[in-house]
């Protein structure tokens, strides 16, 4: 969105110049001709993104006037020049739309490409967009996932314990297969994969392991790792159901906007979830997981009739004993008790950007009913009015106004009843000289990316006018200027030193001599076969169901075939320290967590080889007594 918006503003619209004639001294408007060029950016598909199929190609294209043809331009890494491969529809205002056969024999698996777009206007000026990369992946290599929802490891379960797997795949799930000790017990060729393990056929006081293997419609295979439990059937059975009140709001009241439905809830061993009706219909749910519950959920009102409405509650415990608490009406009136303010925020420009030409104002306004209006302030002076939704923006022409200085930009937004919501004003610097600086980045390759062979350096430059030279460094060492887009420098690996870091730098220099330093990146060259082999983890202290107390070691066993870069530990789903060496443990104070997940904790743990490739611990659950 942003080059979209740095190029907006410099659009010029067309110029008249105003001649007298000499017998009639009337003045003559001469039409000066259209040498503006259209501007725009590529909305999909996404910079570093993978595409496969018949993919959808769309962007933003707009002219002073009107721009008459877009075509898009595809080249791959190894190509040196671009091919168009479909003419463009103007499917809705400046949004243009075409599509990509990917599937074609002339586009190769597995290869990067540089998607483009011309767009040309009616007298015949021409623009080129900045190209995004994608990835060409019409195979399907990618493994599914899963997890096992229930149960958890370190868990006691009795009776009839339903085992649930999730399971998700970038194409389809062929079948999952769940194990109980190495023992296949169901396969599911379609959702929901779910087992029904009857424990009382299983003997007490002993550890289970519960697996599955999640295959995919391409033969694709994941394992999902073991989980532990312990059987005990002696637990007593729960009939007893929840109990509880729907505290707020009270009966018969009035209520608009975000309504919050607060209700309690006791059990005498487990509340599990509460759900929530309006007139009869699911609204939401709010999960407890404990012996007593205050739940508090917020009702749209907005999106509802005025007048009255049913709210209801239903408890459900751990062994689905529920209970449907009276329901209450409550009136809805959202149009005579509107007290809430909009909100206003300016998106764009940002506050102490540099701006110059045609500036787009654009807003973010919302309020819990309608919008009635926008105003727009420059320098405390209102200078425009806007009443068409969505879009509250105020294209502001600042080439009349003094150069050089600092301008106050804010807005009020007004609902349908007058309430009032002023935006935190910004500051911005009007420029229309060109001491504007270029930009740029490295599209290709990646920081951190290893690389061997032959490799394209890609990079992206922008200037507010235009650009002169992109130079090109290795290991800081000019290797390369290039004066025409796009931008490129094919880098030999092979010459450089193998399995070490190098530096790739730019200079992206403009027709007003200015200049932008792209940061460095740092790649690894490795022109031999690359690891792909991910490392192993396992927690080996605490155990799963141990009990806790004071400061204990958090240990990894870990394991790969080339070495390992780092271990991250997480409590409860938060990270808390980075090993990137032997010993893999990290020192956890087990008081400093009481409170936030009551007695249980839950301890993970990811591994990252040095060539990136990474590995999930088991999750294990520990009771903390302190």
């Amino acid at each position: 969105m942003m080059y979209f918006k740095q190029t907006f503003q410099f659009l010029f619209f067309p110029v008249f110049v105003m001649l007298f004639s000499c017998t009639t001294n009337e003045p003559t408007i001469i039409q000066l001709p259209d040498t503006t060029a259209p501007s725009g950016y590529i909305v999909s598909p996404l910079n570093g993104s993978s595409v496969s199929g018949n993919t959808s190609l769309q962007v933003i294209a707009i002219d002073n006037e009107e721009v008459d043809t877009v075509y898009f331009m595809i080249k791959s890494q190894s190509d040196n020049n671009y091919r168009n491969v479909d003419s463009t529809t103007n499917v809705s205002n400046d949004i243009w739309q075409g599509s990509w056969n990917t599937q074609n024999s002339e586009w190769v698996e597995n290869e990067n490409y540089f998607i483009t777009f011309k767009a040309i206007d009616l007298v015949g000026n021409t623009y080129i967009a900045a190209p995004v990369i994608v990835k060409l992946d019409n195979l399907d290599d990618e493994a599914p996932i899963g997890y096992i929802k229930n149960p958890i490891t370190g868990q006691t379960v009795n009776g009839l314990v339903s085992i649930e797997i999730e399971a998700t795949d970038n194409k389809a799930i062929q079948y999952v297969s769940i194990f109980i000790n190495n023992e296949i017990k169901i396969t599911h060729l379609s959702e929901p994969f779910n087992y029904n393990w009857n424990t009382e056929l299983e003997q007490d006081d002993l550890v289970y392991s519960i697996y599955a293997v999640i295959v995919d419609v391409d033969n694709n295979r994941t394992t999902i790792p073991p989980i532990s439990v312990t059987v005990n059937n002696q637990l007593p059975i729960d009939v007893t159901p929840p109990t509880g009140a729907l505290t707020s709001p009270p009966a018969g009241s009035t209520i608009f906007g975000n309504a919050s439905i607060q209700v309690t809830a006791a059990d005498d061993q487990l509340v599990d979830y509460i759900e929530f009706y309006i007139d009869g219909d699911l609204d939401g749910t709010y999960d407890c997981n404990g012996p007593s519950c205050s739940a508090s959920y917020d009702w749209n009102t907005t999106t509802e009739f005025e007048g009255e409405h049913v709210i209801q509650a239903i408890l459900v415990d751990g062994w689905n004993n529920s209970t449907v608490l009276t329901p209450i009406s409550v009136i809805v009136d959202n149009i005579d008790q509107d007290e809430i303010h909009p909100t206003a925020v300016i998106t764009e420009p940002a506050s102490g950007q540099t701006i110059s030409g045609n500036v787009l104002v654009e807003t973010l306004v919302n309020d819990n009913l309608e919008i009635d209006k926008v105003e727009f302030y420059i320098n405390s002076q209102l200078v425009y009015i806007d009443s068409t939704a969505p879009d509250y923006n105020y294209l502001w022409n600042t080439d009349s106004l003094p150069d050089d200085e600092n301008y106050v930009i804010s807005i009020i937004a007004y609902d349908e009843v007058g309430n009032e919501g002023p935006s935190t004003a910004i500051t911005v610097h009007l420029d229309n000289y060109d001491n504007i600086n270029p930009s740029g980045l490295i599209m290709y390759p990646y920081a951190g990316q290893i690389l061997s062979g032959q490799q394209t350096i890609s990079i992206f430059a922008e200037d507010n006018t235009s650009i002169d030279s992109v130079d090109f460094f290795i290991n800081n060492a000019l290797v390369y200027t290039d004066f025409v887009e796009p931008y490129e420098y094919d880098w030999n690996t092979e010459i450089e030193f193998e399995d070490a870091n190098h530096i790739i730098g730019s200079i992206v220099t403009d027709m007003a001599g200015n200049q932008f330093e792209i940061p460095s990146i740092s790649v690894f060259v490795n022109n031999i076969p690359n690891d792909n082999v991910p490392p192993t983890i396992s927690i080996s202290n605490p155990v799963s169901g141990q009990t806790v107390s004071g400061t204990i070691n958090f240990t990894v066993n870990v394991d790969d075939n080339v070495g390992i870069a780092q271990v991250e530990f997480f409590i409860d789903g938060y990270s808390f320290g980075v090993v990137t060496e032997e010993p893999y443990s990290y020192l956890w104070d087990t008081s400093s967590n009481i409170g936030a997940h009551g007695n249980e904790h839950a301890l993970s743990a990811i591994v990252m080889d040095t060539a990136g490739n990474t590995s999930f611990s088991q999750p294990i659950l520990v009771i903390v007594d302190n």
